[in-house]
């Protein structure tokens, strides 16, 4: 089971509904591809990297390409 099937299960039981499951879903992937990025980088991440990944993942980037413009 991938994570996002973990979280919708998990929301189901807690008693969610599929339209609060659905509004929710995507900026709690999000927040957890954030922390992915920011796991990767190794330290805290400024204010305004954190503005950067938060852009870049709401326009659809995927970690990695994240990571890469963080590099750059």
């Amino acid at each position: 089971m991938d994570v996002e099937e973990l979280i919708k299960a998990a929301l189901r039981e807690a008693g969610y509904g599929a339209d609060a499951i659905g509004s929710a879903l995507p900026r709690i992937m999000r927040i957890l591809q954030a922390e992915d990025v920011r796991l990767e980088v190794g330290r805290p991440l400024s204010r305004k990297e954190r503005e950067y990944v938060r852009v870049q993942l709401e326009i659809g980037l995927s970690v990695s390409e994240v990571l890469a413009g963080l590099k750059a």
